[in-house]
């Protein structure tokens, strides 16, 4: 299992940013986008549906992954460790205009919002049991040789009405882009050994829910 630094957990003191979920305003080509639809440009949280409640995808701690900046866990309550750790900005990774609407099977960036700010990556072989690789935060959207480590295709179960667009409270599946779409998809998957209130792993798997709700994450506004 590769080591980890463990990062003291960011000062509870420190003033969370507020950040208004708003939608960008949708370009000409795209129409009005309808409340609750997701937009490109726009800030959210996954929670993870393991359980019901698998805590939320959140950036915490130096990660030694070669070109990684950050780890990634879930975390209880979003945000607990730091101004918006867990937070992530949706960023078209086909060139769709900020304010045109996110559809199931496009293809995106998660941009953590965290300081200066890092995409999430998948990065190195995992240890953990049922696991294919590990997911931790890039600097930069095109890591390595295959820029597909950073990307992830999304996927809704289903949503209301059922015109394939995502929107806020749908639940989506995350399949990472390396080695064309078989990165694995994102899965929370055992203990956290990281500080701050982290609960679970965050990891691929081969499967999109390898165990009840751990590859499932519902899209929930920043605010």
């Amino acid at each position: 299992m590769r080591s980890r630094s463990v990062m003291p957990a960011l000062a509870a003191t420190v003033a969370l940013t507020a950040t208004a979920f708003t939608f960008t305003a949708p370009t000409a080509t795209t129409g009005s986008a309808a409340l609750h639809e997701l937009t490109y440009g726009s800030n959210i949280l996954l929670q993870n549906q393991y359980l019901g409640n698998g805590g939320y995808l959140d950036a915490n701690g130096l990660s030694h992954q070669p070109g990684a900046k950050y780890d990634v866990s879930t975390n209880q309550t979003p945000n607990s460790r730091g101004p918006r750790t867990s937070v992530w900005k949706v960023v078209s990774a086909t060139g769709k205009a900020n304010g045109s609407r996110v559809t199931s099977g496009d293809v995106i960036y998660l941009a953590n919002q965290y300081s200066t700010g890092s995409y999430l990556d998948a990065n190195g072989r995992s240890t953990r049991s049922g696991a294919k690789y590990d997911v931790s935060t890039t600097a930069h959207r095109t890591r390595g040789r295959d820029t597909g480590t950073t990307k992830w295709h999304v996927f809704g179960k289903t949503s209301s009405p059922t015109d394939g667009r995502i929107r806020t409270d749908d639940v989506v599946n995350l399949l990472n882009d390396y080695g064309s779409a078989n990165g694995g998809f994102l899965d929370a998957n055992g203990l956290s050994s990281q500080q701050g209130g982290a609960k679970y792993d965050v990891s691929t798997s081969y499967y999109s829910d390898r165990g009840p709700g751990t590859g499932s994450w519902k899209v929930l506004p920043a605010s």
